[in-house]
């Protein structure tokens, strides 16, 4: 017998979410405007556009002195390009087709590889899954006496949060804490963490002072739920994955608003549908949890927090959560932010500005904001990882 006029239309509805849910989101249509340099009062009506709005992704922040660059999808391109000659915004389009741009990056994907090591599936010519980085981790482990893989717990989806500790230097040492992919669409920052590591643990003959006078801490997925999204879903997608409430199903809440120091004071938004969208309170994220209740395990507290992201090539030093908050070694960590900016130009020729994080724009509940404000580190950076925008967000596709 046919089924009631009510049920079935439920069945449709659960069908077509289950349907949206396994599709990969297309950007077919979508562009990327990048400002001109903006003042300070039309980077306070970008800002508040963004706290108030998801008609604009943005792929860079609106800062004065700086450039933003804002997805736009077709449908709404004329609004916002009128909102911009509205408030006299200059802009040009960056990037006329994001969809192009992921697809020519994806055709690349796989290509190329420089299987150099038997041990684990990574390498640094593409981008990998979650459970590569792992594998990562558990090969170093293996293979040195002095390295472990410590699991701090599961994701809201169940996935492992893995921490290699490189203890070498042994117990009293220096702690160094790293911290890479927060942000899920921000692939190119697990890569240049586990480079890095890579480069501390096999070419230790070549700089053992770093091994044996420090003891090291890595998560290269803080945030694995998202990071797969974006793999497997939606390129783009920044947040959690965690159940927010929201009436219209929007998921997830942005890790890197959802710590406690100085919690929802500002750069957030209360839509549960906004990238920026902080949770309901500080550490409502199982992933966001996990570390904080890890860290505040390491004896002695981490000399430096480091966080990675990507992009526009920044040295950033907290705080952050507002203007003019500045932690009492101010002196001390900008200095180091410029030399560490020095350094990366006379090794690359790349130029990564180091600048205080309140100034870039104004967010509050920050992990690099809490590991130095609450944890108690000497030193916290953000590093913004290459590009500048030429390739941007879309792709990625600067390789380490």
């Amino acid at each position: 017998c046919a089924l009631p006029i009510f049920t079935m239309k439920v069945l449709l509805s659960l069908l077509a979410c289950v349907l949206v849910a396994s599709a990969h989101k297309t950007y077919e249509g979508y562009k990327v405007l990048r400002t001109g340099k903006l003042d300070a009062a039309s980077a306070d009506i970008l800002r508040q556009e963004q706290a108030t709005s998801n008609t604009i992704d943005f792929w860079s922040e609106a800062a004065p002195g700086r450039r933003a660059d804002i997805m736009v999808k077709s449908e709404d391109l004329e609004s916002v390009q009128q909102f911009l000659d509205n408030n006299n915004i200059q802009f040009h389009t960056m990037v006329k087709d994001v969809q192009g741009l992921i697809e020519e990056v994806e055709s690349t994907r796989g290509l190329g590889k420089s299987k150099s090591n038997t041990k684990y599936s990574l390498d640094w010519n593409d981008y990998y899954d979650h459970d590569t980085l792992n594998e990562f981790l558990d090969a170093l482990a293996a293979d040195n006496e002095w390295a472990n893989v410590i699991n701090i717990g599961q994701s809201y989806e169940g996935r492992d949060m893995n921490v290699l500790a490189v203890t070498k230097a042994g117990p009293g040492a220096p702690n160094v804490w790293l911290e890479a992919g927060i942000h899920a669409r921000e692939w190119i920052a697990p890569a240049v963490a586990t480079f890095l590591m890579r480069e501390l643990v096999e070419d230790n003959d070549e700089h053992p002072d770093y091994l044996d006078k420090i003891n090291w801490y890595l998560i290269p997925s803080a945030n694995p739920d998202g990071y797969m999204y974006s793999h497997e879903h939606d390129r783009m997608w920044r947040k959690t994955r965690s159940s927010t409430g929201s009436i219209i199903g929007c998921k997830g809440v942005d890790p890197n608003r959802n710590w406690s120091f100085h919690f929802g004071e500002s750069g957030v938004s209360n839509d549960k549908c906004s990238d920026i969208y902080p949770g309901p309170n500080p550490f409502s994220e199982i992933e966001t949890l996990n570390i904080k209740n890890f860290v505040e395990t390491l004896d002695p507290v981490p000399v430096l927090g480091h966080c990675f992201h990507s992009y526009s090539q920044l040295w950033l030093w907290p705080y952050g959560y507002d203007y003019g908050a500045y932690p009492p070694n101010r002196e001390e960590i900008e200095q180091l932010a410029i030399d560490a900016s020095d350094a990366l130009y006379q090794v690359h020729g790349t130029v990564f500005d180091p600048i205080n994080s309140a100034d870039l724009y104004p967010a509050a509940g920050a992990s690099d904001d809490w590991y130095l404000g609450e944890l108690g580190t000497r030193f916290a950076f953000t590093t913004e990882l290459r590009d500048t925008g030429k390739i941007g967000r879309a792709s990625c596709r600067e390789r380490v």
